[in-house]
């Protein structure tokens, strides 16, 4: 086997539409590829230690923190499938996608390494195995994650995803456009699903519908999205933001920015990802409108905001 001195490893980011939380009880979800938002990473041969940097820190491998377990686990995975436990290595990240926001950034990242590592040692990468390596990844990170990120990150069409049901890509017709507003508040995954199981635990019957809804409104979304129908699509968004409010999984930094861009001529907005935090996502007919939102959004306190086109 050849070794090359440099391997490199892209991803993109990916953002949930419609059926966050509700995927992991088995209702279907919508997930769209982002790919303004990227990760990239490169490996090159060095002479000792086994490094990981990006743009504030470089740290040896074994003294990443805990927050950092599934990729060090990932990569000691890696390295042990080709034989190179010791090889001295420098990994370097350069991404774009902000960290605990719901945007798939933990899952780019092991994208993005299990593909360097590939490049690396010149070794082809079945589409298994990439899947294989990044939830690896991912379940410890996150628990038993649903899988959806992995996909949509390595996917550069829509998905349609029923946890353990093959993923299907289905084609937008859609002509609007999406503005993501950035909370600037760490999302806690864990923390949110633990509190829509305690409803569940609760409020059985009152929470499985609230779930059983989020999965008709994801089925009412494909239509739309397939069909051009974006009023009607803003529609299903807000609702659904209204839904996950009542499982308890919102945030006033969300809810601020929901309803900022709700005023501002969005069609539709709600809370992306796992919410307690993170970015929210709001529906704009026109570019023009979806550059109001966004100068709105960062006024009311957004960190950043990002304009998304179907």
């Amino acid at each position: 086997m050849t070794i090359n001195k440099i391997g490199t490893g892209i991803a993109h980011s990916k953002l949930i539409l419609i059926g966050e939380h509700s995927v992991v009880y088995g209702q279907p979800a919508i997930a769209l590829p982002v790919t303004i938002l990227k990760t990239t990473v490169t490996i090159s041969s060095i002479k000792n230690g086994q490094y990981i940097e990006n743009s504030e820190s470089r740290r040896r491998l074994e003294l990443m923190g805990d927050e950092f377990e599934g990729i060090r686990q990932l990569i000691l995975r890696l390295l042990t499938k080709f034989h190179s436990l010791h090889l001295p290595f420098s990994l370097e990240i350069d991404s774009n996608i902000p960290q605990g926001r719901g945007l798939g950034a933990s899952a780019a990242l092991a994208t993005a390494i299990t593909r360097a590592f590939y490049d690396f040692f010149e070794t082809e990468l079945p589409d298994e195995d990439l899947l294989y390596y990044a939830n690896f990844s991912e379940n410890i990170t996150h628990g038993r994650a649903s899988g959806i990120d992995v996909a949509t990150v390595n996917s550069d069409s829509p998905l349609w995803f029923i946890k353990n049901h093959p993923t299907n890509p289905f084609e937008l017709n859609l002509s609007g456009f999406l503005v993501i507003g950035d909370t600037g508040v760490h999302g806690f995954t864990s923390q949110a699903i633990s509190i829509v199981r305690e409803k569940l635990a609760e409020e059985k019957v009152k929470t499985e519908s609230k779930i059983t809804q989020l999965g008709e409104l994801a089925a009412h979304s494909k239509d739309f999205l397939m069909t051009n129908k974006l009023e009607a699509l803003g529609k299903v968004m807000t609702n659904a933001h209204e839904v996950l409010c009542d499982l308890g999984v919102s945030h006033p930094r969300l809810d601020l920015l929901v309803e900022t861009a709700l005023k501002n001529g969005a069609l539709g907005a709600k809370l992306t990802g796992s919410g307690l935090g993170g970015v929210m996502v709001a529906l704009a007919e026109t570019e023009k409108d979806a550059i109001r939102i966004s100068q709105k959004l960062l006024k009311k306190g957004a960190k950043n905001t990002w304009i998304y086109s179907f």
